[in-house]
């Protein structure tokens, strides 16, 4: 196999993984009408900084080493970002956990615990940058992986550090949905009374969060494969998918018919032309 095949497939998938992600956010944070809670809009910068972390040294991969600077930080961002992901998924499912219980038996929707869940995983990012750094011991440590994708350190601390955070991020992530699907099946017709409180969620969003968890789950298992392993044929398809992740997100959230509707933009001309439209319009947008 030609050694820039897996490279293309590698960058390529970043970027549009960064770009369906920037597609994902932009209706919520720029129109009154489609609502999501801040932890869904940290999670989602969460994988769009992951997916811009392998964008760094796009033009350096091959040949010459890249500049020791930009290097050094894609280095600490590929560590960092795993548990950033991990830990901002588990923080809004918490959060969605939270808000169902609270509106279940309560007038209320939010909670007090909303800027604990944003500040937590972007914390531990920090933390986990700085743990990066400090165990290098010598840049030389610091190098462009065998597959020619992007700069890791040789040593094996990071990638361990990374992978414990991420399999209990991920672990408490499945529990804490389990546990809310079982409040869901024994208060469903409550639930299903909660459309006007809880606008930006409806039981398609819970089934998307939990596939997204699984699929997460699953990167995660291919990470720790092709972490450590040396350069193959193989192995360099299977780190070429290693971006795919954010693809999937966007896929999961940013395909939610408020959303699309949002980026359908033509059907204004149409609304506006036939005004009696406009209300059926309405209605469907807010069916997430």
């Amino acid at each position: 196999m030609d050694s820039r095949t897996p490279t293309a497939v590698f960058n390529t998938l970043a970027a549009v993984g960064f770009i369906l992600l920037l597609v994902t956010i932009a209706p919520p944070a720029l129109s009154k009408n489609i609502h999501r809670s801040k932890t869904w809009f940290s999670m989602i910068l969460s994988w769009m900084v992951y997916s811009a972390s392998y964008l760094l040294i796009i033009g350096h991969q091959m040949g010459p080493e890249p500049p020791r600077g930009v290097c050094g930080l894609q280095m600490l961002l590929v560590y960092a970002t795993p548990p950033l992901t991990a830990i901002s998924g588990l923080a809004f499912i918490a959060d969605v956990h939270l808000r169902i219980n609270k509106a279940l038996f309560t007038s209320q929707v939010d909670h007090k615990f909303t800027p604990l869940l944003l500040l937590i995983p972007w914390g531990l990012f920090v933390a986990v940058t700085a743990e990066a750094l400090i165990v290098v011991r010598d840049f030389s440590e610091i190098q462009r992986d065998p597959n020619n994708m992007y700069c890791h350190s040789v040593g094996n601390i990071q990638t361990q550090v990374s992978a414990i955070i991420c399999v209990i991020g991920l672990g408490l992530a499945l529990c804490m949905e389990i546990w809310t699907s079982v409040i869901l099946y024994r208060n469903w017709v409550l639930f299903r009374q909660l459309k006007t409180k809880m606008r930006d969620l409806r039981l398609s969003s819970l089934i998307r969060i939990l596939v997204f968890t699984l699929m997460t789950s699953t990167g995660l298992g291919l990470g720790a494969i092709v972490a450590p392993a040396n350069v193959t044929d193989g192995l360099a398809l299977w780190s070429a998918l290693l971006p795919i992740l954010p693809v999937l997100c966007a896929i999961s959230f940013g395909t939610q018919m408020d959303i699309v509707h949002w980026w359908m933009f033509w059907r204004l001309w149409g609304t506006k032309l036939h005004p009696s439209c406009s209300s059926q319009s309405t209605r469907r947008s807010e069916e997430v």
